[in-house]
């Protein structure tokens, strides 16, 4: 009791307040910095997650020092001044707790997750972890090595180098051309003075918010937030805002040749596709959903041109769109086997079945549509139903949207789309917006390709 009373008194002297949140379910204080934390309690819960949201990402980096803020982040799990990295794997087998990192095109966060049982102790090695990082030269050459050998599977699968070169070319002199993960370009470049110094220069509370779910003594996070996140100063300028342009995708087709491809090409058609931010964002999801399952019916069942067609659209601030074939047989006629399948959405079709001689049986995107909606928020969200899950979800959408509560509102969009809106989004992205292709193929198939 005591001890609940002095938490009590020092978290009424703190500079911290709280105020209703867009989500009637989260609440939002600050720290003494006005570093705002935002706290979504479920008192039934048994776990307690806490995230730093740190805003900052590839705009912040030139494309030759390519996944510095990862490794930064990275480096901030591997070990401080008073929990060396064999004590934290130790510590998290021990207790099922532990502190992870992650990083995307906008930030990076560096968090924490526990058993309640373990909180004060999870916490302590949380905060050390990012107040005092240890940054031992053996643990960055072994998280090096494990980049580089990452760089060199990606260089020897198809697959990989498809995607690799795609986003090199469709990001080229744009803000998004540095990657989140290093490169082939930038390995070389990524030094432990270069970590130190980038983090070092992150230490502004203008780019920080903290996100926190599962059962939660507010009060008692405060106090221990406010002795470590409260004590970052706040930089001289604001965080700049980089203005992010939408892509503009086109040219010839490009071919790349590996000996892995021979026989079964990696094809793929790539088009610009709406912003997060966009009202056609949702659509889109639901639309490259529709068109996967009718590319499947018709490019693999009825032509038998590939193993696998698919589409899909990037969630991004500038993204991109496309059509994509896994392991291509027919090199001449994939082209027409895709247009069948253009006309037959844009028609406000689906393919139920194919007949025994080889004809659609056509049913109206209207009959299937709720079933594309309902699988698409449920795998969203059943990811998402831990505590870890809510507070990934709550920072991801402070990172691209700036505000914790934007992607539980695409949900309430996604519910309200029509047949209209998949056909109005497709003919809009998937036909015309220009494009541009992409493959990758065997040094024998390298002429035989038709575009």
């Amino acid at each position: 009791m005591k001890k609940n009373g002095l938490f009590v008194a020092i978290f009424c002297l703190l500079n911290v307040f709280a105020f209703s949140a867009v989500n009637k379910d989260i609440q939002i204080y600050k720290l003494k910095n006005d570093i705002p934390v935002y706290v979504k309690s479920d008192a039934n819960s048994q776990m307690t997650a806490i995230y730093a949201v740190v805003k900052g990402g590839v705009t912040c980096i030139n494309p030759s020092l390519s996944g510095l803020e990862e490794l930064v982040f990275e480096m901030l799990t591997k070990g401080s001044q008073n929990y060396s990295y064999e004590d934290i794997k130790s510590f998290s087998y021990r207790t099922h707790s532990g502190v992870y990192s992650s990083s995307i095109n906008e930030g990076s966060i560096y968090g924490m997750s526990c058993i309640n049982k373990y909180f004060d102790e999870t916490f302590e090695v949380f905060a050390d972890g990012f107040f005092n990082p240890l940054f031992a030269p053996r643990e960055f050459e072994l998280l090096m090595q494990q980049n580089r050998q990452n760089i060199q599977a990606q260089m020897n699968d198809p697959e990989s180098l498809l995607f690799y070169y795609l986003n090199l070319m469709v990001y080229e002199n744009h803000p998004y051309a540095a990657k989140v993960s290093p490169t082939p370009e930038s390995i070389s470049n990524l030094t432990l003075d270069a970590v130190k110094t980038y983090y070092y220069s992150m230490l502004d509370s203008k780019r920080f918010s903290i996100v926190c779910s599962g059962n939660v003594d507010t009060e008692k996070l405060l106090v221990l937030l406010n002795k470590s996140f409260g004590n970052i100063p706040s930089g001289s300028v604001d965080f700049p805002e980089t203005n992010i342009l939408p892509v503009k995708i086109a040219g010839d087709p490009v071919v790349l040749v590996h000996e892995d491809a021979s026989g079964a090409a990696f094809v793929l058609r790539a088009f610009a596709s709406p912003s997060i931010k966009d009202d056609d964002y949702a659509a889109a999801k639901i639309t490259s959903e529709i068109f996967s399952d009718i590319m499947s019916n018709v490019v693999r069942e009825k032509n038998g041109i590939c193993y696998t067609p698919m589409s899909g659209v990037v969630s991004s601030v500038a993204p991109f769109g496309f059509e994509f074939l896994y392991r291509v047989t027919d090199l001449k006629n994939f082209i027409s086997a895709m247009n069948d399948s253009r006309v037959i959405i844009e028609a406000g079709n689906t393919i139920k079945a194919i007949d025994t001689e080889g004809n659609y049986i056509l049913e109206p995107i209207s009959d299937r549509l709720q079933g594309y909606i309902n699988s698409y928020i449920t795998a969203k969200y059943s990811s998402q139903a831990t505590v870890n899950g809510i507070a990934n979800r709550m920072a991801g959408s402070l990172l691209q949207f700036g505000d914790v509560s934007c992607s539980d509102m695409l949900t309430e969009k996604v519910k309200s789309i029509t047949v209209q809106d998949v056909k109005r989004v497709f003919k809009k992205y998937w036909i015309d917006e220009s494009s541009r292709w992409f493959a990758v193929v065997g040094p024998a198939d390298e002429e035989k390709i038709t575009f």
